[in-house]
Protein backbone atom coordinates (compact mmCIF):
# COMPACT_ATOMS: atom_id res chain seq x y z
CA UNK A 1 0.00 0.00 0.00
CA UNK A 2 2.93 2.19 0.90
CA UNK A 3 4.37 1.53 -2.33
CA UNK A 4 1.58 2.21 -4.14
CA UNK A 5 1.49 5.62 -2.64
CA UNK A 6 4.69 6.60 -3.22
CA UNK A 7 4.35 5.47 -6.76
CA UNK A 8 0.81 8.17 -7.04
CA UNK A 9 2.69 11.18 -5.19
CA UNK A 10 5.90 10.93 -7.48
CA UNK A 11 3.55 10.72 -10.61
CA UNK A 12 1.66 13.54 -9.18
CA UNK A 13 5.07 15.36 -8.73
CA UNK A 14 6.34 14.54 -12.28
CA UNK A 15 2.67 16.02 -13.72
CA UNK A 16 3.32 18.90 -11.75
CA UNK A 17 7.00 19.85 -12.79
CA UNK A 18 6.12 19.10 -16.40
CA UNK A 19 2.67 21.46 -15.70
CA UNK A 20 5.26 23.89 -14.07
CA UNK A 21 7.90 23.76 -17.40
CA UNK A 22 5.39 24.71 -19.99
CA UNK A 23 4.22 27.43 -17.74
CA UNK A 24 7.66 29.18 -17.64
CA UNK A 25 8.16 28.26 -21.24
CA UNK A 26 4.59 29.52 -22.39
CA UNK A 27 5.35 33.00 -20.13
CA UNK A 28 8.85 33.28 -21.89
CA UNK A 29 7.18 33.44 -25.28
CA UNK A 30 4.64 35.81 -24.34
CA UNK A 31 7.53 38.23 -22.60
CA UNK A 32 9.31 37.60 -26.16
CA UNK A 33 6.51 38.82 -28.15
CA UNK A 34 6.14 42.14 -25.75
CA UNK A 35 8.11 45.44 -25.54
CA UNK A 36 8.74 47.19 -23.04
CA UNK A 37 7.13 50.35 -21.87
CA UNK A 38 7.24 52.92 -23.56
CA UNK A 39 8.03 56.82 -21.39
CA UNK A 40 8.25 57.30 -18.25
CA UNK A 41 5.32 56.60 -15.10
CA UNK A 42 3.53 59.46 -14.30
CA UNK A 43 3.46 61.38 -11.23
CA UNK A 44 -0.36 61.50 -9.70
CA UNK A 45 -0.86 64.85 -8.23
CA UNK A 46 -3.79 67.40 -7.48
CA UNK A 47 -3.38 70.99 -9.31
CA UNK A 48 -4.97 74.00 -9.31
CA UNK A 49 -7.59 74.75 -12.24
CA UNK A 50 -5.47 78.27 -12.88
CA UNK A 51 -1.97 76.25 -13.22
CA UNK A 52 -3.26 74.15 -15.88
CA UNK A 53 -3.73 74.87 -19.89
CA UNK A 54 -4.30 74.26 -23.59
CA UNK A 55 -2.42 73.69 -26.51
CA UNK A 56 -4.64 74.96 -29.10
CA UNK A 57 -2.38 73.91 -32.10
CA UNK A 58 -3.41 70.29 -31.58
CA UNK A 59 -6.22 70.75 -28.76
CA UNK A 60 -9.91 70.61 -29.94
CA UNK A 61 -11.96 73.27 -29.93
CA UNK A 62 -14.95 74.02 -27.63
CA UNK A 63 -16.30 76.88 -29.21
CA UNK A 64 -18.80 74.84 -30.66
CA UNK A 65 -22.58 74.11 -29.45
CA UNK A 66 -21.73 70.59 -29.00
CA UNK A 67 -18.85 71.05 -26.14
CA UNK A 68 -20.59 73.86 -24.55
CA UNK A 69 -23.74 71.72 -23.52
CA UNK A 70 -21.36 69.28 -22.55
CA UNK A 71 -19.19 71.06 -20.38
CA UNK A 72 -22.55 73.14 -19.30
CA UNK A 73 -23.97 69.19 -18.22
CA UNK A 74 -20.49 68.40 -16.05
CA UNK A 75 -20.86 71.61 -14.70
CA UNK A 76 -24.42 70.93 -13.42
CA UNK A 77 -24.40 67.88 -12.83
CA UNK A 78 -20.59 67.28 -11.16
CA UNK A 79 -19.68 63.68 -9.94
CA UNK A 80 -16.06 63.16 -8.41
CA UNK A 81 -17.02 59.43 -9.17
CA UNK A 82 -16.86 60.18 -13.06
CA UNK A 83 -13.89 62.77 -12.51
CA UNK A 84 -11.22 60.52 -14.15
CA UNK A 85 -7.46 62.33 -13.68
CA UNK A 86 -6.60 64.71 -16.11
CA UNK A 87 -3.75 63.60 -18.39
CA UNK A 88 -1.48 66.44 -18.69
CA UNK A 89 2.22 67.52 -19.99
CA UNK A 90 4.65 68.62 -17.47
CA UNK A 91 6.69 71.29 -19.66
CA UNK A 92 10.36 72.16 -19.05
CA UNK A 93 9.08 75.46 -19.00
CA UNK A 94 6.95 75.04 -16.02
CA UNK A 95 3.74 74.79 -18.02
CA UNK A 96 1.73 72.27 -17.37
CA UNK A 97 -0.58 71.21 -20.43
CA UNK A 98 -3.80 69.19 -20.70
CA UNK A 99 -3.83 66.65 -23.20
CA UNK A 100 -7.19 64.91 -22.27
CA UNK A 101 -9.79 65.75 -20.06
CA UNK A 102 -10.40 69.91 -21.49
CA UNK A 103 -14.24 69.66 -21.23
CA UNK A 104 -13.88 68.47 -17.25
CA UNK A 105 -11.29 71.14 -16.25
CA UNK A 106 -13.66 73.91 -18.53
CA UNK A 107 -16.23 72.94 -16.46
CA UNK A 108 -14.34 72.78 -12.75
CA UNK A 109 -13.28 76.31 -13.98
CA UNK A 110 -17.09 77.56 -14.82
CA UNK A 111 -18.54 76.47 -11.58
CA UNK A 112 -16.28 77.71 -9.73
CA UNK A 113 -16.14 75.57 -6.10
CA UNK A 114 -14.01 73.36 -7.47
CA UNK A 115 -10.35 74.74 -7.01
CA UNK A 116 -8.27 71.75 -7.40
CA UNK A 117 -8.12 68.60 -9.97
CA UNK A 118 -6.46 65.11 -10.43
CA UNK A 119 -3.98 64.75 -12.90
CA UNK A 120 -1.65 62.53 -14.20
CA UNK A 121 1.43 64.44 -15.09
CA UNK A 122 3.53 62.89 -17.49
CA UNK A 123 6.99 64.02 -19.20
CA UNK A 124 7.03 64.50 -22.86
CA UNK A 125 10.24 65.34 -25.51
CA UNK A 126 7.99 68.49 -27.29
CA UNK A 127 4.87 69.57 -28.07
CA UNK A 128 4.82 67.38 -30.98
CA UNK A 129 4.97 64.50 -28.95
CA UNK A 130 2.39 65.34 -26.99
CA UNK A 131 0.20 65.86 -29.86
CA UNK A 132 0.92 62.50 -30.98
CA UNK A 133 -0.07 61.03 -27.90
CA UNK A 134 -3.12 63.19 -27.87
CA UNK A 135 -3.95 61.60 -31.49
CA UNK A 136 -3.82 57.98 -29.95
CA UNK A 137 -5.93 58.55 -26.67
CA UNK A 138 -8.51 59.53 -28.80
CA UNK A 139 -8.59 57.31 -31.42
CA UNK A 140 -7.97 54.32 -29.36
CA UNK A 141 -10.96 54.77 -27.53
CA UNK A 142 -13.85 52.97 -28.78
CA UNK A 143 -17.51 54.28 -28.28
CA UNK A 144 -20.16 52.76 -26.77
CA UNK A 145 -22.91 51.72 -29.25
CA UNK A 146 -26.12 51.83 -28.30
CA UNK A 147 -26.44 48.05 -26.89
CA UNK A 148 -23.42 48.57 -23.89
CA UNK A 149 -25.10 51.94 -23.39
CA UNK A 150 -28.63 50.06 -22.94
CA UNK A 151 -27.01 47.15 -20.92
CA UNK A 152 -25.57 49.37 -18.57
CA UNK A 153 -28.46 51.52 -17.83
CA UNK A 154 -29.82 48.53 -16.70
CA UNK A 155 -26.96 47.50 -14.56
CA UNK A 156 -27.57 50.83 -13.31
CA UNK A 157 -31.31 49.90 -12.64
CA UNK A 158 -32.74 52.97 -15.34
CA UNK A 159 -36.07 53.13 -14.98
CA UNK A 160 -36.28 52.99 -19.06
CA UNK A 161 -33.92 50.44 -19.89
CA UNK A 162 -35.83 48.16 -17.13
CA UNK A 163 -39.26 48.63 -18.35
CA UNK A 164 -37.80 47.87 -21.64
CA UNK A 165 -36.94 45.15 -20.42
CA UNK A 166 -39.68 43.93 -18.85
CA UNK A 167 -41.70 44.11 -22.61
CA UNK A 168 -39.36 42.39 -24.12
CA UNK A 169 -38.94 39.23 -21.93
CA UNK A 170 -43.24 39.18 -21.06
CA UNK A 171 -42.99 38.92 -24.90
CA UNK A 172 -40.49 36.11 -24.92
CA UNK A 173 -37.59 37.57 -26.86
CA UNK A 174 -34.36 38.99 -25.20
CA UNK A 175 -31.77 42.05 -25.87
CA UNK A 176 -29.00 40.93 -27.76
CA UNK A 177 -25.13 42.17 -26.63
CA UNK A 178 -23.79 42.55 -30.02
CA UNK A 179 -24.78 45.22 -32.88
CA UNK A 180 -23.97 43.25 -35.94
CA UNK A 181 -26.86 41.06 -37.21
CA UNK A 182 -24.95 38.33 -38.36
CA UNK A 183 -24.25 37.49 -34.69
CA UNK A 184 -27.38 37.46 -33.68
CA UNK A 185 -29.27 34.61 -32.05
CA UNK A 186 -32.85 33.21 -32.84
CA UNK A 187 -35.13 35.75 -30.62
CA UNK A 188 -32.66 38.12 -30.07
CA UNK A 189 -33.81 41.71 -30.32
CA UNK A 190 -31.77 45.01 -30.87
CA UNK A 191 -33.54 47.84 -31.66
CA UNK A 192 -33.40 49.12 -28.24
CA UNK A 193 -33.73 53.01 -29.47
CA UNK A 194 -36.99 52.07 -31.51
CA UNK A 195 -38.83 50.71 -28.78
CA UNK A 196 -37.68 53.51 -26.57
CA UNK A 197 -39.39 56.12 -29.05
CA UNK A 198 -42.59 54.09 -29.38
CA UNK A 199 -42.94 53.40 -25.58
CA UNK A 200 -42.75 57.71 -25.28
CA UNK A 201 -45.27 58.17 -28.29
CA UNK A 202 -48.11 54.78 -27.83
CA UNK A 203 -47.19 53.79 -24.59
CA UNK A 204 -46.37 49.84 -23.53
CA UNK A 205 -49.61 47.87 -24.64
CA UNK A 206 -49.01 48.75 -28.39
CA UNK A 207 -45.14 47.78 -27.77
CA UNK A 208 -45.80 44.82 -26.32
CA UNK A 209 -48.53 43.92 -29.20
CA UNK A 210 -45.68 44.31 -31.41
CA UNK A 211 -43.32 42.41 -29.57
CA UNK A 212 -45.43 39.16 -29.05
CA UNK A 213 -46.48 39.51 -32.62
CA UNK A 214 -42.62 39.41 -33.93
CA UNK A 215 -41.63 36.30 -31.07
CA UNK A 216 -44.63 34.20 -32.07
CA UNK A 217 -44.67 34.83 -36.05
CA UNK A 218 -40.37 34.51 -35.70
CA UNK A 219 -40.07 31.36 -33.24
CA UNK A 220 -36.53 30.22 -33.11
CA UNK A 221 -35.18 33.04 -36.22
CA UNK A 222 -32.79 35.22 -36.08
CA UNK A 223 -34.72 38.84 -36.23
CA UNK A 224 -32.66 39.99 -39.36
CA UNK A 225 -34.53 42.95 -40.16
CA UNK A 226 -36.31 43.23 -36.63
CA UNK A 227 -36.60 46.87 -36.48
CA UNK A 228 -38.39 46.92 -39.55
CA UNK A 229 -40.95 44.96 -38.94
CA UNK A 230 -41.21 46.46 -35.06
CA UNK A 231 -41.95 49.72 -36.97
CA UNK A 232 -44.38 48.33 -39.39
CA UNK A 233 -46.47 46.66 -36.39
CA UNK A 234 -46.12 49.72 -34.45
CA UNK A 235 -47.74 51.70 -37.08
CA UNK A 236 -50.12 48.75 -37.97
CA UNK A 237 -51.43 48.69 -34.18
CA UNK A 238 -51.23 52.65 -33.93
CA UNK A 239 -53.73 53.36 -36.81
CA UNK A 240 -54.74 49.62 -37.46
CA UNK A 241 -56.81 49.27 -41.10
CA UNK A 242 -60.42 49.01 -41.37
CA UNK A 243 -61.81 45.39 -40.25
CA UNK A 244 -58.09 44.51 -38.74
CA UNK A 245 -58.37 41.06 -37.18
CA UNK A 246 -55.26 40.80 -34.76
CA UNK A 247 -55.76 37.13 -35.06
CA UNK A 248 -54.86 37.06 -38.60
CA UNK A 249 -51.76 38.97 -38.15
CA UNK A 250 -49.01 36.24 -36.91
CA UNK A 251 -50.41 33.93 -39.80
CA UNK A 252 -49.65 36.90 -42.33
CA UNK A 253 -45.70 37.55 -40.74
CA UNK A 254 -45.31 34.46 -40.90
CA UNK A 255 -44.99 34.56 -45.02
CA UNK A 256 -42.86 37.68 -44.71
CA UNK A 257 -39.23 35.56 -44.44
CA UNK A 258 -36.29 37.63 -43.30
CA UNK A 259 -35.28 36.78 -47.50
CA UNK A 260 -38.44 38.50 -48.78
CA UNK A 261 -38.10 41.42 -45.78
CA UNK A 262 -34.55 42.11 -46.97
CA UNK A 263 -36.00 42.15 -51.06
CA UNK A 264 -38.85 44.63 -49.79
CA UNK A 265 -36.28 47.40 -47.62
CA UNK A 266 -33.46 46.70 -50.11
CA UNK A 267 -32.44 50.15 -51.31
CA UNK A 268 -33.84 52.21 -48.96
CA UNK A 269 -32.17 54.13 -46.12
CA UNK A 270 -33.37 55.20 -42.76
CA UNK A 271 -35.34 53.27 -40.31
CA UNK A 272 -38.50 54.57 -40.89
CA UNK A 273 -38.61 54.54 -44.22
CA UNK A 274 -38.33 50.54 -44.31
CA UNK A 275 -41.14 50.15 -41.43
CA UNK A 276 -43.15 52.17 -44.08
CA UNK A 277 -42.34 50.07 -46.92
CA UNK A 278 -42.70 46.55 -44.64
CA UNK A 279 -46.14 48.21 -43.28
CA UNK A 280 -47.47 48.56 -46.32
CA UNK A 281 -46.68 44.92 -47.55
CA UNK A 282 -48.31 43.54 -44.23
CA UNK A 283 -51.37 45.28 -45.01
CA UNK A 284 -51.74 44.76 -48.88
CA UNK A 285 -51.26 40.98 -47.83
CA UNK A 286 -53.79 41.16 -45.12
CA UNK A 287 -56.52 43.03 -47.14
CA UNK A 288 -57.13 39.84 -49.94
CA UNK A 289 -56.72 37.57 -46.54
CA UNK A 290 -59.68 39.37 -44.89
CA UNK A 291 -61.58 39.31 -48.26
CA UNK A 292 -61.03 35.82 -48.81
CA UNK A 293 -62.67 34.77 -45.39
CA UNK A 294 -65.59 37.07 -45.52
CA UNK A 295 -66.11 35.39 -48.86
CA UNK A 296 -65.81 32.07 -47.46
CA UNK A 297 -68.61 32.95 -44.92
CA UNK A 298 -71.43 34.10 -47.75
Amino acid sequence: MAYRCHRAWKGRSIWNEEQSRKARKARGRAQDRVSGPLGKPPSIEWLHTTELSVDESYQRSIDNEGSRRLIASIAANFDWRLCAPLVVSRRPDGLKVIIDGQHRWSAAMRRGDLPHLPCCLFTYDSPEDEARMFIVANRARKPMNRLDDFHAALAAADEDAMEIQRLVSEAGLQMARNTSSTAWKAGEVAFTSSIAAALRRHGPAIVSAALTSIAEAYERRPLTYGASIFGALIKLFANPPENFDPDDLVPTLRRFDMALLGEIVKGLSGGDSRAVAVHSAIVETLSPLKHAESAALL
